[in-house]
């Protein structure tokens, strides 16, 4: 995606990464960006967070089903 230039910042491009579903719609209105390799590597290791990943399993559990 293009990111315009803004206040001090030079215009850019970044990456979004956003789950689709079954028909290949974007899921949810605005995505992860990405602006840098090492802003990937922070996410990526967020997450890995094992803390994280339980904290998904338990609120699978306690929500409704879709």
């Amino acid at each position: 995606m293009k990111l315009p230039s803004f206040r001090s910042r030079q215009a850019s491009i970044a990456i979004e990464i956003n789950p689709v579903d079954a028909t290949g719609a974007a899921t949810k209105k605005r995505g992860i960006v990405i602006r840098s390799a090492s802003e990937l590597d922070q996410f990526s290791n967020i997450l890995a967070d094992q803390k994280l990943i339980e904290s998904a399993r338990r609120v699978d559990e306690v929500n409704p089903k879709q």
